[in-house]
């Protein structure tokens, strides 16, 4: 094994002329990336009246610009699940999608070209679509404000919960210039190196002490068996360079140390504080300083860009990676056979034995609108029918004959052949989706596509469930807290800065500590004020 570790597609598909209507959402229940699916029973696509469709054969089809995040295997030009979309929806899709890892980059460059798509995705911190990127661009008149027209639209108001919509609303004007794109509920956890564990008959951890002997095996004690020291232990991964990788969804490990990755969730002593001044958060860098001191992290773990440390995990230099519960079945179609060499596991437990998993809304990102666009009202219309199970069926299943055989919406079993899994992977895939969940659920398990995956994933999640306890958190729309990059940028990436030099071990503890009260603490009081008496007004 060696020690190393896109597509940008622009097309326009031209559709017939052939509708269904707008079909309500239905039923039932329940991370990314990103994510599809859930545990629960799922909604079947209903069928479009005749009247609907007898309405809108007599439209021409609208033509929608679309800047989207889709994973580089699903092959745009020609693709015969956004040709029937566009029949279905009645629109005529032009189609670019960057790729995964260079979208933050390109965003920015379309953002600032004066030439905007009349739908742009936007995923954001922490997958909500609602960050300082679109604070900023809502300030600059880029964006539509939404709020007079969104409840025109019965599928959005339905499956777009009441705290999805506060979530998203701008922490400067109120106002919405975002559509919510619906998630399943991720729980965040740990995907492993199961063969790597069984060869070294090791368990997967579940408290930082045995965490702490899991990566040093697989760093020091040859996992892969090759007789080289070319493994570690554990990688993360950042979606773009402005935040700290070790921010990232690294909930299994922070939560050992009772360090919510989120603003919104109560220090242990039960009051709110800022991040950094709460009782877990140099105890945390502390014990990467540590990982990163005996070489037991990839040495690369502070610069990866996203799903680097997944292709690490693929080309076994690495054993451990953050992950939700949909991460090791999602990971098939990038190395076959993922659900006989990897596991999912929850959050490791803090020193009181309580493994806290810290729930958000359930949002992948959102749509943005320009303000200057002559289609708002399409686009809305075609979002709508995003969220219904009819739409969330097709980009997440397919069609039928082509990518899949049967389809039992109750149990999510999937009957495909090798050609048609195979085929899926190139023609779609969660990130195609308007709404990854229609009222909370999605219409399949990517890739669950016989009994034994399917059993794989249920096992796996109910044993994480049984161990970690849910704590949900409220959307956080205190605009100080939320608007610090924006206010004081330069203090910002110096505070990141000065994380990864006591990570790194070029500055000390006490010299860390000394920019915290000295500049942070200072900088940051107002804020933090605002926020604290915003979490307590809400009474959670």
């Amino acid at each position: 094994m060696g020690k190393n570790s896109h597509s940008r597609v622009s097309v326009l598909m031209s559709v017939l002329l052939l509708t269904s209507a707008l079909a309500a959402c239905s039923s039932n229940d329940n991370k990314e990336s990103g994510a599809s699916g859930s545990e629960a029973s799922g909604s079947s696509p209903a069928p479009a009246s005749a009247s609907a469709k007898e309405t809108e054969s007599k439209k021409e089809p609208v033509k929608i610009k679309m800047f989207n995040r889709v994973n580089a295997d699903v092959v745009i030009d020609k693709n015969p699940i956004l040709e029937e979309a566009g029949k279905l929806a009645n629109v005529k899709l032009e189609v670019e999608a960057p790729p995964i890892n260079n979208y933050v980059d390109k965003l920015q460059v379309v953002m600032a070209s004066g030439d905007l798509p009349d739908l742009i995705y936007n995923w954001g911190t922490a997958g909500n679509g609602a960050d300082a990127n679109m604070e900023k661009w809502a300030q600059n008149g880029l964006l539509a404000a939404l709020d007079d027209k969104i409840a025109n639209y019965p599928n959005l108001m339905k499956n777009i919960t009441p705290d999805m919509w506060n979530a998203v609303k701008s922490v400067n004007d109120g106002k919405t210039y975002i559509i919510p794109r619906a998630n399943v509920v991720n729980h965040w956890g740990y995907v492993i190196n199961q063969k790597w564990l069984d060869k070294l008959n090791l368990k997967a951890p579940t408290t930082l002490d045995e965490f702490t002997n899991v990566v040093r095996a697989f760093t020091k004690d040859d996992p892969d068996g090759n007789g080289k020291d070319d493994t570690y232990g554990l990688s993360l991964s950042g979606p773009d360079l402005g935040r700290n990788t070790i921010w990232n969804a690294t909930n299994f490990l922070a939560a050992a140390f009772d360090l919510p990755v989120v603003d919104g969730a109560k220090d242990t002593d039960g009051t709110y504080k800022i991040r950094e001044k709460m009782s877990g958060y140099l105890p945390y860098l502390t014990y990467l300083k540590k990982l990163n001191d005996e070489k037991l992290i990839d040495p690369e773990f502070l610069i990866n860009k996203i799903y680097v440390d997944t292709e690490k995990l693929n080309q076994y230099k690495v054993g451990i990676v953050y992950g939700h519960q949909f991460a090791v079945l999602g990971n098939i179609s990038k190395l076959p056979d993922s659900e006989k060499i990897f596991s999912y596991h929850g959050v490791l437990k803090d020193s009181n034995g309580v493994a806290s998993d810290w729930v958000t809304p359930a949002m992948w990102g959102g749509w943005m609108i320009p303000k200057d666009s002559k289609k708002i009202d399409d686009v809305l219309a075609f979002l709508d029918w995003g969220n219904t199970p009819e739409a969330n069926a097709l980009f997440q299943l397919g069609m039928q004959g082509l990518t899949y055989d049967s389809y039992d919406p109750t149990t999510k079993a999937v009957s495909r052949t090798a050609e048609q899994a195979e085929k899926l992977n190139t023609l779609t895939s969660t990130y195609m989706t308007l709404a990854n969940a229609i009222n909370g659920e999605g219409a399949s398990i990517a890739n669950a596509d016989t009994p034994e995956k399917l059993n794989v994933y249920k096992t796996q999640l109910d044993e994480a469930m049984k161990q970690m306890t849910v704590v949900n958190v409220p959307a956080v729309r205190s605009p100080k807290i939320l608007n610090l990059n924006g206010t004081i940028p330069d203090l910002v990436k110096k505070k990141d800065e000065k994380e990864i030099a006591y990570i790194t071990g070029t500055i000390s503890e006490q010299q860390f500590k000394d920019f915290l009260e000295k500049e942070w603490y200072p900088a940051t009081a107002d804020a933090e004020k605002e926020y604290v008496d915003y979490m307590n007004s809400l009474g959670k």
